[in-house]
C-alpha cells in the first residue's frame, strides 16, 4: 500500500506540472484569439485594483445592489446622482463594458441635454469620449463593443445634428485635434487611408471610422462584426453627403464586402445600389 501511495503521489505531482503547462499555453491562445480581456488588475487604476483585491467575491454583490439603484435613479431622471454611482460601480466591476457603456452614455446624452451653455454641454458629451476612450477601453482592450460605442459618440453627438450644439462640439474637437491634444496610432491612420483615402482627422466621422476599424479584429460575433461595420460605411456615407465623391468607391468597396460576409441583411443591397447611382451620376 505504501507503494502505490507514492505512484499516486507522484501521478498526482506530474498532473500538476502538466495542468500548469497546458494553463499556459491555453492563456497564450486565448490571447491571441482576443478571447481574453486582460489580467484582473493589469491596466487598472490603483484605486480599482484595490477594490478588486479586497472586496473579491463580495463585488459582485454588491455591484448588483448599486445597479437596482441605478435603475432606479434612471426611472426618477436623477442623472447627476448617477454618474457618483455608475462611478463606483464601475470600480466595482472594471471589466463589464456593460456599465463604461451606460457610464458615457449617461454623461453625453443625459447630462449634457441638462446643460443650459454649449460648453457646459460639451464639457458632459467629451467626458464620455474621454470615460470609453481612457479608462473603458484601458480596462477592457479587447472589449468591441466599447470600440462601436466610442464611434457611435462621434458619428451621431458629434457627427449629426441630433442636438443643438453639434455644431459647437465638432468646433471643440477640431480645436483638440489641432492642438495636438488626439493621440491616433499612426500605424492605423495609414492603414485606413490606404483603403479609403485621405481622411480629415479634425472630423468626427474620420474619429468613428477609427475606432470601428480598431475594434473589428475583436469582433467575435456577426453581431459585433456588422455594428462595427455600419459604423465605418455610415461615417462614410456623411462624408459623402458632405461633398466627398472620392469616398464612394472605396466605400462601395467596403459595403459590398460586408454584404458578402453578411448576406442575410437586405438592406446593404439597397445602400450599395444607393452608392452605385451616386457613382454614375
Amino acid at each position: 500500500m505504501r507503494g502505490w501511495r507514492g505512484i499516486w503521489w507522484v501521478l498526482a505531482l506530474v498532473a500538476l506540472l502538466l495542468a500548469g503547462a497546458f494553463n499556459t499555453r491555453l492563456l497564450a491562445l486565448r490571447s491571441r484569439a482576443h478571447l481574453t480581456l486582460a489580467p484582473p488588475t493589469r491596466n487598472l487604476p490603483p484605486s480599482v485594483a484595490l477594490t478588486t483585491v479586497v472586496l473579491g467575491g463580495f463585488r459582485g454583490v454588491l455591484a448588483d445592489i448599486l445597479w437596482m439603484r441605478a435603475g432606479r435613479l434612471q426611472d426618477e431622471g436623477r442623472f447627476f446622482e448617477l454618474v457618483q454611482l455608475s462611478d463606483w460601480i464601475a470600480k466595482l466591476q472594471p471589466r463589464s463594458p456593460a456599465i463604461w457603456a451606460y457610464h458615457a452614455w449617461n454623461m453625453a446624452y443625459n447630462i449634457s441635454a441638462l446643460m443650459p451653455a454649449n460648453a457646459d454641454r460639451w464639457r458632459w458629451v467629451r467626458d464620455g469620449i474621454v470615460l470609453l476612450r481612457d479608462e473603458g477601453l484601458a480596462a477592457n482592450p479587447g472589449s468591441a463593443r466599447l470600440y462601436q460605442e466610442l464611434a457611435w459618440l462621434f458619428l451621431h453627438k458629434l457627427g449629426t445634428d441630433s442636438d443643438h450644439a453639434a455644431a459647437y462640439y465638432r468646433e471643440q474637437w477640431a480645436a483638440e485635434v489641432a492642438s495636438g491634444a488626439v493621440n491616433l496610432d499612426p500605424a492605423r491612420v495609414a492603414a485606413i487611408e490606404r483603403e479609403f483615402g485621405a481622411l480629415d482627422w479634425h472630423t468626427p466621422q474620420a474619429q468613428a471610422i477609427y475606432w470601428a476599424m480598431a475594434g473589428l479584429p475583436f469582433a467575435r460575433a456577426d453581431f459585433d462584426d456588422l455594428s462595427l461595420r455600419r459604423m465605418v460605411y455610415q461615417a462614410l456615407l456623411q462624408l459623402i453627403a458632405q461633398g466627398r465623391r472620392d469616398l464612394i468607391p472605396p466605400t462601395i468597396r467596403f459595403v459590398r464586402e460586408t454584404a458578402q460576409r453578411h448576406p442575410s441583411i437586405g438592406a446593404l443591397s439597397e445602400v450599395l445600389r444607393q452608392l452605385e447611382a451616386l457613382q454614375t451620376d
